[in-house]
């Protein structure tokens, strides 16, 4: 068994829902500072995990115009907010045991948490793109909403990740466009008015003020997550 099949089976053994493997390389588009190696010089592999949320946690999240006979709207968007800690925390424990298991095999290891630490919230941009790493290892695409897209859960997951410079054969990227024939409720109930249809050859399109300053005056906003056809349990 070489070094990947041995983290994988870790990952799945400890609880991650999704594992893959990404070049370092495929994240020089990124900008500066940004990259696998602005981070480890002698980077060779990104790897990227993920877990699901519980569906339930995430369909009591409030749309405008919807009732709140359950309870309250704040209440909802705080237990969310609380949910999505709470699998940020597992997961991030998985991780890093992996990471720990990768250093005590002799290799270097830096391990972008889902929970704390290496986000600048301003521009909704992590020290290193998890999002991108995640594509380039073949868990999903970029939604709409520029969340990804997996085949198995939609966009109801969180990720974390390890740079290594051991080198570990890489997934391939999916090709899938789980946009095309939606009718984008994302962009059509996002009640920052923050997402758009792209004009050009990006994915999606984000005023990352507007989504910024809507939820820094709630608990949670995540209505984009929810209202996503892939991986709604309402649908």
């Amino acid at each position: 068994m070489n070094l990947k099949q041995e983290l994988h089976e870790m990952a799945t053994q400890f609880g991650a829902d999704l594992f893959g493997v990404a070049p370092a390389s495929s994240l020089y588009g990124a900008p500066e500072g940004h990259r696998a190696d602005d981070i480890l010089s002698d980077a060779s592999s990104v790897v990227i995990l993920a877990m699901k949320f519980l569906d339930t946690q995430v369909d009591i999240l409030p749309v405008m115009g919807q009732g709140n006979a359950f309870f309250g709207e704040s209440s909802r968007q705080k237990m969310y907010a609380a949910h999505g800690g709470l699998v940020a925390r597992h997961l991030d424990d998985v991780t890093f045991k992996l990471a720990r298991f990768i250093e005590r095999k002799g290799y270097q290891a830096y391990f972008q948490m889902a929970a704390e630490g290496g986000t600048d919230n301003r521009y909704l941009m992590g020290l290193l793109s998890l999002k991108h790493a995640a594509v380039n290892a073949g868990l999903g695409v970029f939604g709409r909403h520029s969340l990804i897209i997996t085949p198995q859960y939609g966009p109801r997951v969180r990720l974390a990740g390890i740079i290594t410079n051991a080198e570990l054969e890489s997934d391939n990227p999916l090709t899938e466009n789980f946009c095309a024939n939606c009718a984008q409720p994302c962009i059509t109930q996002c009640p920052a008015n923050a997402l758009s249809v792209p004009t050009n050859s990006d994915p999606y399109t984000i005023n990352k003020f507007s989504c910024c300053q809507y939820l820094g005056t709630r608990p949670a906003c995540a209505i984009c997550l929810k209202v996503c056809p892939h991986g709604n349990s309402n649908k």
